[in-house]
């Protein structure tokens, strides 16, 4: 899969926000999936494109997902993934 980590990413994302009711942190996510803290962002950036999240710049744990990643499509490939 082209993008696993972004998907990882936000079923962690997911699975957080329907357990506490808000976002995780940069560090929660990185640490949740094994990548760099810098790296995060850049994968949060791709799930805006994608229209798979909403989030306030500026605005600590303001991402929402917006998609069961069950059935949500990447927009290079229109199969689940």
């Amino acid at each position: 899969m082209r993008y696993q980590t972004t998907h990882e990413i936000y079923q962690f994302l997911w699975d957080y926000y329907q357990e506490h009711g808000f976002a995780p942190t940069y560090r929660e996510i990185a640490e949740s999936c094994f990548i760099a803290h810098t790296g995060v962002a850049s994968h949060l950036d791709r799930l805006t494109r994608w229209g798979w999240i909403t989030r306030e710049e500026g605005k600590a744990r303001s991402m929402r997902p917006l998609q069961d990643p069950t059935t949500v499509l990447t927009p290079e490939n229109p199969q689940k993934n």
